[in-house]
């Protein structure tokens, strides 16, 4: 893939943080459904013959009606000595974890003709799968599966191929397989939109991935363009982040794995898709560390999940010229506040102003102490990189 080439002149990526503290059971405050503990296995996969996907004009992915946040990872199975079982394997780690989704690349003879069989194994674990590389005599035999979420049509479209060509080819995919969702990746920069790539697919993800390549507060800014430009043509926003090492480079650290994700979600992303479980660069398998890092964030994003897709989302601070990025979220499960700091070498001072909000303050994750709240009055001071996350109201 060539996103690994592309991604040194454009991108971002990053976190910090603690493990989920709270979890949420029962009905929410007037009778709001409660946030799951995981997003996976998906309920709806694992009892369905079938499965329609859709998505809204605000970019949320719908699985039979039902608002949906995909959350995964690439995976090439043929990669540095990756087998079909193994991905069949992996699927079931996923799941456990806490992951509804895997982006696959089936590009020899055997993925493709086996590929049925890798569905049926999704679907016993509740995992979605968004593919690339299969041909039209396969989407005519697999295309209507309950566990495909969708087909990828490019990979690096801006660089790749015309905004008309994804057009071509998302009419061919919707032509066979019309219950299911068409996507793209590409790599928006701060002087580039890239917006004539949104509204010819029906997903669009954008690649951040600074570590080790950029400053990581380039991934709040640049997918902050990405959800507008997505709302604009009524496209689904999709952040790819980093799990990958560049050449020689570190991986992310925990802390830049999850300032990363913190910023994309807070920017308004309507799915996550990390690069990768398992490809040329990485295998999360031989890496514990950061794949416990990213199940800790599979637990907390289940629970901000009704927030993120049925919400209302306000910016508090901007992240720009030393600010932190701060964001109010207003939605079904009760409301967040969430704050990070972008820079990985100096601290930065939250003060911000509530209106409007129920009282409480009950920290989710990161450190509860770094903020406190005084009336509609928040501050405090967070340490390079740190994320923190609270529930604002009573249960």
């Amino acid at each position: 893939m060539w996103k690994r080439l592309i991604a040194s002149a454009l991108l971002v990526g990053t976190v910090s943080g603690c493990a989920l503290i709270t979890q949420v059971t029962g009905a929410g405050r007037g009778g709001a459904p409660a946030a799951p503990a995981r997003l996976a296995p998906d309920p709806t996969l694992l009892s369905r013959p079938s499965t329609e996907i859709g998505h809204r004009p605000d970019g949320t992915v719908l699985v039979e009606g039902r608002p949906f946040f995909p959350l995964g990872f690439y995976h090439v199975s043929w990669a540095g000595g990756g087998t079909i079982q193994g991905r069949r394997e992996d699927l079931r780690r996923l799941s456990e974890a806490g992951f509804n989704l895997m982006v696959t690349e089936p590009i020899n003879d055997r993925d493709v003709s086996d590929f049925e069989q890798t569905l049926n194994a999704a679907q016993q674990q509740g995992v979605y799968v968004l593919s690339y590389g299969l041909g039209d005599a396969a989407v005519r035999r697999v295309g209507h599966h309950p566990a495909v979420l969708g087909f990828k049509l490019a990979d690096d479209s801006n660089a790749l191929v015309r905004p008309e060509e994804v057009r071509r080819r998302h009419a061919q995919f919707k032509a066979l397989s019309p219950e299911k969702l068409t996507y793209i990746s590409l790599s928006v920069a701060y002087d580039r939109p890239e917006t004539a790539y949104f509204g010819v697919s029906d997903m669009v993800g954008n690649q951040s991935y600074p570590v080790g390549n950029d400053d990581i507060a380039v991934t709040y800014r640049v997918m902050r363009s990405a959800v507008q430009s997505a709302l604009a043509r009524r496209s689904v926003p999709v952040a790819n982040l980093q799990t990958f090492a560049w050449g020689d480079g570190p991986l992310p650290t925990e802390a830049e794995l999850r300032n990363m994700t913190y910023q994309a979600l807070m920017a308004g992303v309507k799915g996550i898709v990390y690069y990768a479980y398992r490809s040329s660069e990485v295998d999360l398998s031989r890496e514990p560390r950061l794949w416990r890092a990213a199940g800790t964030l599979a637990g907390e994003i289940a629970q901000l999940s009704p927030a993120l897709l049925d919400g209302e989302r306000q910016e508090l601070s901007d992240g720009n010229a030393g600010r932190p990025v701060v964001v109010l979220l207003r939605g079904r499960g009760g409301n967040f506040l969430l704050a990070l700091n972008n820079s990985r070498t100096k601290a930065q001072t939250v003060r911000v102003s509530l209106s409007g909000v129920p009282g409480g303050w009950q920290a989710l994750a990161g450190q509860g102490s770094a903020l406190t709240r005084r009336g509609g009055q928040v501050s405090g001071q967070l340490a390079p990189l740190q994320v923190v996350a609270y529930r604002l109201g009573g249960r």
